[in-house]
């Protein structure tokens, strides 16, 4: 195995792991219930994924958490994965159709004022509170579906601008007029910027969709061919280089934070397993 692969799948000290989870997400504690809780559900669209040949990976903090800890990062509220955009599309009908009873999918199809321009996968039977500035009508725990597509970092950073400004929480709290620009954006203006993309732009980097507020490049040289990585106690699809990718985010991933602050952006009321 090369020095790089090595790196790749190295953990930290089994000991030091133990003590981190006993210390943020002991068993039977809320958040360790809704990281298992997550973990199933991600299960549920590996699943799918997989019976239609549709690709995804494990990303940001999770894959961090697949490589560095066997699986969740200790106090790690959320998971992500995600996907081209192509892919993405094929697979919301597919996740609308084939999920289990006890899962959803959400996003504009299933709810009306959903704010996001990613979707979620939530759980029907758990109970969660999101700081953010809008009331969620669904409020199941849930995983994050990300689609990447093609597009130069200026494009990228005015579609950002444009989301941000007209589709903020204070224009939020107006449905109407949220409403009436999220149209307008995800109808009109996005579309003509993925227009632009296919005839001028040459790049083969990714970021997230047209209107997100990451700014990371996804490199496809660290991406494809995916493979797979333990993570928890199940297998998933990772890139095919995930040193590169965490060392383009994080630097060195590797080394333990000296102060841990947990996200703080979700409440655990009731995750029953």
């Amino acid at each position: 195995m090369a020095e790089e692969d090595e790196k790749e799948v190295d953990m930290i000290d089994r000991k030091v792991q133990q003590e981190l989870r006993e210390k943020y997400s002991p068993d039977g504690s809320l958040l360790r219930r809704g990281q298992l809780r997550m973990l199933d559900i991600l299960k549920a669209v590996d699943n799918i994924c997989r019976a239609h040949d549709i690709p995804y990976w494990l990303s940001s903090g999770t894959l961090l958490g697949a490589v560095r800890h066997g699986g969740f990062i200790p106090w790690d509220d959320d998971l992500d994965i995600e996907m081209l955009r192509d892919d993405y599309l094929r697979l919301l009908p597919l996740l609308r159709e084939e999920l289990p009873e006890q899962y959803m999918l959400h996003d504009r199809s299933t709810d009306k004022d959903y704010p996001h321009l990613y979707a979620k996968v939530r759980d029907k039977h758990s109970c969660i509170e999101e700081s953010f500035a809008f009331e969620m009508k669904h409020k199941g725990c849930f995983i994050d579906i990300f689609p990447l597509e093609r597009s130069p970092y200026a494009l990228y950073r005015i579609a950002n601008r444009l989301y941000v400004n007209l589709c903020h929480h204070k224009v939020y709290k107006h449905r109407w007029l949220y409403n009436f620009n999220y149209a307008v954006l995800t109808r009109v203006v996005f579309p003509l910027f993925r227009g632009y993309v296919s005839l001028f732009h040459k790049g083969s980097n990714y970021h997230h969709t047209f209107g997100m507020i990451y700014k990371a490049e996804r490199c496809v040289a660290d991406i494809f061919p995916l493979v797979e990585i333990p993570f928890e106690d199940s297998i998933f699809y990772a890139p095919k280089s995930a040193h590169s990718y965490l060392s383009r985010m994080f630097g060195d991933y590797m080394q333990l934070p000296k102060e841990i602050a947990v996200h703080g952006n979700i409440k655990w009321i009731d995750t029953p397993l």
